[in-house]
């Protein structure tokens, strides 16, 4: 009887073990280190820039011709749950979504608390612009880079 109890209680603590595995981590918004594009953000843009494929639904001035895209970069780096915060368009949105699941691995954000890092997975939300050409598109991004 002493062996079943042992055996019961042995089982129980591994469930329980195996729930608080499944409770995923919050996702933070800021924190004391934001997420980083290996090679910073001009090199983000200029990724951007080079695998946006344009659709051929014609712009209108009423909708402009920028994408925000939200997405969460976990805390190995990777880019999940990609969703259109602000779209244009459902062809443009959809190439938007394209291209931010197309995104390598980033530095995860995070804090540093009692002396240790600690990653975290945190949301970060882009601007996808979209121009009839990548020299426009690249311009269009070199300015945010230029301005004082």
């Amino acid at each position: 009887m002493k062996k079943l109890c042992v055996l019961i209680l042995i089982c129980f603590s591994f469930a329980i073990k195996a729930q608080k595995n499944l409770k995923e981590e919050p996702i933070y918004s800021t924190a004391g280190t934001a997420p980083r594009y290996p090679e910073g953000d001009r090199a983000l843009f200029t990724f951007i820039c080079q695998n946006l494929v344009i659709p051929s639904e014609p712009l209108t001035e009423k909708n402009k011709n920028t994408v925000m895209v939200r997405f969460v970069v976990e805390t190995d780096g990777n880019v999940t749950h990609p969703e259109i915060m602000k779209g244009i368009g459902t062809a443009y949105d959809k190439e938007a979504l394209k291209v931010v699941n197309l995104l390598p691995k980033w530095e995860a954000g995070g804090e540093t608390k009692y002396g240790q890092w600690r990653p975290l997975r945190m949301y970060m939300t882009i601007p996808i612009k979209f121009f009839q050409n990548f020299s426009a598109c690249e311009a269009s991004y070199n300015q945010i880079f230029t301005k004082k």
